[in-house]
């Protein structure tokens, strides 16, 4: 999530709060048109949920039938995985190392940048997987703040192709559960006919149209937070951790055997690290999301006091 407060929005939220004793419109037309702007593509190609992890799950009802396979580039966000396996489709593994594309899968789940590893897949392999797949391509572009990819063009060239986008990282506003999707409009319906009413609140609403009209905003607190990752980067390589370089806001680093005890020290003292004892090839590392100048200060000086 976002370190630095979005002060903007109690104004925005204040005039939202009046209309309460209403249920949003479930069209969600005025957030179409929003996301729309900001995408630069029509309003008919975009699809809103309560975030991305919404849009996964919706994703995967709307798209995969029992049987179906879906792929996935590993290691991944574990939700793909998951919501395949809901709809009772079958989800294969594959190496982010070796992306090959598999051309009878129903879907193939993307994640550029990716989490947790925050390395960005290249265009000419995202092509590949675009130009040989028969099925549908979901994308997941939470970071795409942080890259600066523009995805609509994309949706204009690939009619199979499916973008999942969110306010909750670049745009700070993750407590406010907004996202949409773009893609050629049957797959927007196919998601349409299967998504929830009335998932994102109104007040959400209202802080999302707000933010999508003033992208100056976001990209301000953006430059800000790479700023920070790439000097907290230099303090984690001065502790003698192999960090990866990063697209996100978050840096995952090698920090060795003792990654699980020392997640758990960084507990003790109050500090959230991301470990992975699940995944076998990341057992070693922790994921460190980057936060304020002070904040990051704090979690260099508190493991340097663990480890003495």
């Amino acid at each position: 999530t976002s370190p630095y407060p979005t002060d903007w929005a109690p104004t925005v939220a204040a005039r939202a709060l009046t209309e309460l004793n209403e249920y949003p419109a479930a069209s969600y037309k005025p957030l179409r048109e929003a996301a729309a702007e900001y995408a630069g593509v029509q309003a008919t190609q975009v699809v809103p949920g309560a975030g991305v992890d919404e849009l996964i799950l919706l994703a995967a009802r709307g798209l995969l039938a029992p049987g179906d396979r879906a792929v996935g580039f590993t290691p991944t966000y574990p939700l793909y995985r998951i919501a395949t396996e809901q709809q009772g489709a079958v989800f294969r593994a594959v190496p982010a190392a070796e992306p090959t594309p598999d051309e009878t899968a129903a879907l193939t789940w993307l994640c550029v940048p990716n989490n947790p590893t925050g390395e960005r897949m290249r265009d000419v392999e995202i092509v590949r997987i675009l130009d040989r797949s028969a099925g549908i391509v979901v994308l997941d572009a939470a970071y795409a703040e942080f890259t600066g990819d523009r995805w609509g063009s994309w949706i204009e060239r690939y009619e199979r192709l499916l973008v999942l986008q969110t306010l909750s990282k670049g745009f700070g506003l993750a407590g406010a559960r907004v996202g949409y999707a773009i893609g050629n409009p049957s797959l927007v319906d196919a998601i349409d006919r299967v998504r929830p009413p009335g998932s994102i609140s109104t007040v959400s609403v209202a802080l999302a149209i707000a933010a999508l009209a003033d992208p100056d905003r976001m990209r301000r607190t953006v430059d800000r937070v790479i700023a920070e990752r790439q000097r907290l980067s230099g303090m984690l390589s001065m502790l003698g951790f192999e960090v990866r370089p990063s697209n996100a806001n978050f840096l995952l680093a090698h920090v060795g055997p003792g990654a699980p005890e020392l997640a758990a020290a960084l507990m003790g003292e109050g500090l959230v690290v991301r470990e992975f004892p699940h995944i076998p090839e990341l057992r070693e590392h922790l994921r460190f999301t980057i936060r304020s100048g002070p904040d990051n200060d704090r979690l260099v000086s508190t493991i340097e006091r663990i480890r003495r």
